[in-house]
């Protein structure tokens, strides 16, 4: 099994990306968001498929990673 990683920066254009959208480009069922800067809306991450995993938030989904 091979999932993809987002890791987020504290940078602007972040603050502005869509999860359905995000989840289209990456081709995935379940891909990984990994929100280094708590810049995402982890239930918007979550309700568009991704597992969602944010420093310092805990595991809101309970998906493992593998």
């Amino acid at each position: 099994m091979c999932g993809h990683s987002v890791i987020f920066a504290g940078h602007r254009p972040y603050y502005s990306l869509y999860p359905g959208q995000l989840q289209e480009l990456s081709g995935q069922t379940h891909p990984v968001i990994v929100d280094g800067r708590n810049v995402g809306e982890p239930d918007a991450f979550i309700d568009a498929g991704f597992v969602y995993k944010g420093i310092g938030r805990g595991d809101k989904n309970g998906h493992e990673i593998f």
